[in-house]
């Protein structure tokens, strides 16, 4: 389907969550809670051996977008998932889970919901207040990005609870609320939540104010020379940002001094095939759609390409190349996020799989001289690859689905993921 809201292209499968019936490297489940497996198999399973699933939650209509948070002083989970519908129908849904210890004694998570909204549009990204799961802030908040930027309040009291919208904001260019660019995506600053950075396809990044009443714009400023597909505060300030968009480019910005920015990566095609063969794996421009900024170390920045199962690993220190390059996905990766505060990078992608990466094991590695096709890892029911780099580029863990995942999340304490795919949302448990 065409995703008019990015302005590129994202697999059917997020309308009909069917299987990815290609041929890929993939482990199994086994007859285990979903867990995360430091061995990962690789073998496709029957659809009849697949185990009922725990920690699962399923919806009437398919799932895009997922964040989780906990509340202080408050035992349970909460996650805030939204629906991808073509038509003017849409959810933004709050679904509380409640940890348990199941029959086979192990942690268990059930899931119901607890709040639902509808909106026209798909929302292209959700984000709980940062605030609760820091233990700054006891009312739970919501933000979600699509043709503008919407605020919610979730009340619960007992067995009664909602969703309240409490503020819409929209881009301070255009008069007309009907003639509205969408918003690509938003970030909500940890280090000040005052503050809601949002990106859009008319080529501007917002800066709102969200400390009182119903919001401001504070500033705007024209990131890229066409759409920003996605925006991100770095870690621990609340000044520095970065985005990426349809020009290839991951671009830095500091609201001390927006009259210019660092162009921290951006591909140039080599002068002919014979030169600089060892970065010809990531010279070719390919628009960029989603980056993530470590929680762990300030100067990682990691970036989605479009269409690709490559994942480009930046260093803010060594601008202008990646220091890495992750292809271990079959299929094109449609989500990726930094642990709350370890060195661990989560991927998800349209091969049915997710990868965990130890980047404490990578930043001892060697630095990027080449990368191999994906089609190299599958050989029957084992994976082989020839490291240039070393063995630490490999994941550490990884848990195979039977539909391809769209996005992924984890939980505030890092111990368990959430991930996206059809109209179910999977919570998988990190084991230690």
């Amino acid at each position: 389907m065409d995703y008019n809201l990015y302005g590129f292209s994202k697999r059917q499968s997020i309308s009909e969550g069917t299987p990815y019936s290609k041929e890929h490297p993939h482990g199994t489940l086994g007859d285990r809670q979903a867990g995360f497996h430091s061995q990962p198999q690789f073998a496709l399973p029957t659809f009849n051996s697949l185990p009922r699933r725990s920690a699962y939650y399923e919806t009437h209509y398919p799932l895009y977008y997922s964040d989780w948070t906990n509340i202080q002083g408050n035992p349970n989970d909460y996650l805030a998932l939204s629906s991808y519908s073509e038509d003017s129908t849409n959810k933004v849904q709050i679904v509380k889970g409640i940890r348990e210890i199941n029959e086979r004694d192990e942690e268990d998570i059930q899931f119901s919901k607890t709040g639902e909204v509808s909106v026209n549009y798909p929302v292209t990204k959700l984000q709980w207040d940062p605030q609760l799961a820091s233990g700054r802030s006891y009312e739970p908040k919501l933000a979600t990005s699509s043709e503008c930027l919407r605020l919610y309040e979730y009340h619960e009291e007992g067995e009664i609870s909602q969703l309240v919208e409490t503020a819409i904001l929209s881009n301070p260019k255009n008069k007309s609320y009907h003639q509205l660019p969408p918003m690509t995506s938003m970030d909500w600053c940890s280090a000040d939540p005052s503050y809601i950075i949002t990106c859009s396809i008319d080529t501007t990044c917002t800066l709102w104010d969200v400390s009182k009443g119903a919001g401001v714009a504070k500033t705007q400023l024209i990131a890229h020379d066409s759409e920003v597909f996605d925006v991100q505060f770095l870690h621990n300030s609340q000044n520095l940002f970065a985005s990426c968009g349809n020009d290839g480019s991951v671009r830095l910005f500091d609201l001390r001094c927006l009259d210019r920015s660092t162009i921290i990566y951006e591909p140039h095609v080599a002068a002919s095939s014979g030169d600089h063969a060892s970065s010809s794996a990531y010279n070719k421009r390919h628009p960029l759609l989603r980056i993530s900024a470590s929680n762990y170390n300030q100067n990682h920045i990691t970036a989605i390409e479009a269409n690709s199962n490559r994942l480009v690993v930046l260093d803010l220190r060594y601008a202008g190349s990646p220091i890495r390059i992750l292809d271990h996905h079959a299929g094109n990766i449609n989500s990726v996020k930094w642990h709350p505060y370890k060195n661990f990078l989560l991927t998800v992608g349209d091969d049915c799989q997710a990868f965990i990466y130890d980047f404490n094991a990578l930043e001892g590695s060697k630095p990027l001289t080449s990368t191999s096709s994906s089609n190299s890892l599958a050989s029957g029911n084992s994976l082989k690859r020839v490291h240039t780099n070393g063995e630490s580029d490999m994941p550490i863990m990884a848990y195979s689905d039977s539909i391809e995942l769209n996005n992924a999340t984890w939980s505030s304490k890092g111990d368990w993921v959430g991930l996206v795919g059809g109209k179910g949302f999977q919570a998988v448990k990190v084991e230690d």
